[in-house]
């Protein structure tokens, strides 16, 4: 996703995510992104560091963890509210 809605107006980027969304009541979608804020409805969410699965579950589920997530995730909303 990254690619598909690095260049778009915030508007835009969720319509994108509101028919993958709608998409995925039906069928399989495998979603990339670096930008975590558009996976957080996600049904199961992986988290890569170093090429290996670290942690895995649902956006809730990670932020309890505390871990590797967490930490990417705290960190863009941070950054993203500094750029507001």
């Amino acid at each position: 996703m990254d690619e598909a809605t690095s260049n778009i107006d915030v508007e835009s980027e969720n319509k994108i995510m509101e028919v993958l969304y709608e998409l995925s009541k039906e069928k399989l979608v495998l979603c990339i992104s670096h930008r975590l804020a558009n996976l957080i409805h996600a049904d199961q969410i992986y988290c890569l560091k170093d090429g290996n699965i670290v942690e895995r579950g649902t956006h809730e589920v990670l932020l309890q963890k505390n871990g590797v997530y967490c930490d990417l995730f705290n960190t863009q909303k941070e950054l993203e509210r500094y750029g507001a």
